[in-house]
């Protein structure tokens, strides 16, 4: 069963911003943000970190968050933005603390 959520202005917006970036769904994201910082600060660089991440940490398919093409890439739900909002960013401080 659902139910109506009201949701404020601004964050209408910063949900927006970050669903633009993932290429998910409005509920998709919502859903994120329950779950996750994604809309803290600015959503649109906290989503281009979940793809940078996500592609580097988790699928290993590029060795530098900096190479990897965000403009280029979605993902297929949230899970996948979570895992590199989460796990991603917890292996990229790994290695830049291991760095120093």
């Amino acid at each position: 069963m659902s139910e109506p959520v009201r949701i404020r202005d601004d964050d209408y917006e910063a949900i927006s911003a970050a669903q633009e970036v993932l290429g998910l769904s409005f509920p998709e994201v919502l859903h994120l943000s329950l779950n996750t910082d994604v809309l803290s600060g600015s959503p649109a660089q906290n989503a281009r970190r979940a793809i940078q991440y996500y592609y580097t940490y988790i699928v290993e398919e590029y060795d530098d968050v900096h190479e990897v093409p965000v403009e280029d890439l979605t993902f297929d739900g949230a899970d996948q933005a979570k895992a590199g909002l989460t796990v991603g960013a917890e292996k990229h401080e790994r290695r830049r603390a291991n760095a120093e």
